[in-house]
């Protein structure tokens, strides 16, 4: 988990970032909100997730959505992929401070491309 959250904080931090490192630090984003979401919701089931399954379930989220370009994104294919991770994590079902929140900062990670 320690890739994506660095990610996100050199985002935070940088005045520019790569196309790489800002998919990294939108699934550093997605993480840390929907992280304890996902962690809650394990444990309904029976199962305690680790910070990696939960780091390792949001990538292979974004995966699937982006195919190819995953491997070699652009601001253009992260900025399509946000909305449809967004819905494939259920965030319309997260609070509105978190949301309001998760967006101001995903787009202040594509505006450092």
């Amino acid at each position: 988990m320690t890739t994506t959250l660095n990610a996100l904080d050199k985002a935070k931090n940088s005045e520019k970032i790569s196309a790489l490192e800002a998919r990294n630090a939108l699934l550093g984003c997605f993480v840390a909100i929907h992280g304890e979401t996902l962690k809650r919701g394990a444990k309904i089931l029976g199962k305690d997730l680790t910070p990696e399954e939960v780091e390792n379930h949001a990538k292979v989220q974004m995966k699937m959505l982006m195919g190819d370009k995953f491997d070699y994104p652009t601001k253009e294919s992260l900025e399509e992929v946000k909305p449809k991770l967004d819905q494939k994590m259920n965030f319309s079902k997260v609070d509105k401070d978190l949301k309001d929140m998760h967006d101001q900062i995903c787009q202040m990670i594509l505006t450092k491309i």
